[in-house]
């Protein structure tokens, strides 16, 4: 079974949610510069388009740690929930990041986290692992051929 691009996408939950975050205070920044009028006249000008260059940056910067902290909680369990969680003991998964990636490998046991979320421990070779749900795409259930 060959991941989609969504299913892909959805295994880095941390980079949505600070893009997510830069956009919408780069927004923002944008919206003033839509009363102008006349767009192309603003861009003409070096000047202003350097303040504007110099007003990007750092919203840009802010908004990747505010999405951190806004986004990132929606987005984990959005992203978690189309990769398949809640995962149980037995299910077969596919490995969507890492070292490990594309790796089909059944759940060994699932764990609680510091975060109080569920984690997958995955049994890899000679070692165990421990993987965030979003990072693995549900293959087949436990129980099923």
């Amino acid at each position: 079974m060959k991941p989609g691009i969504l299913n892909r996408i959805c295994s880095y939950p941390v980079i949505i949610s600070c893009i997510i975050g830069a956009c919408v205070l780069d927004a923002i920044i944008f919206l003033p510069l839509f009363s102008i009028g006349s767009l192309s006249a603003f861009f003409t000008d070096w000047q202003a388009v350097l303040y504007l260059l110099a007003a990007l940056i750092p919203s840009s910067l802010l908004g990747f740690i505010l999405g951190m902290f806004t986004c990132w909680p929606l987005i984990r369990v959005l992203c978690s929930r189309y990769n398949g969680a809640p995962l149980k003991q037995n299910d077969q998964v596919m490995i969507l990041s890492g070292a490990h990636k594309g790796t089909i490998v059944n759940v060994y046991e699932i764990t609680k986290g510091q975060g109080g979320w569920e984690l997958a421990r995955l049994n890899i070779g000679q070692e165990s692992k421990i993987f965030e749900e979003y990072s693995l795409l549900k293959i087949k259930e436990d129980g099923q051929k």
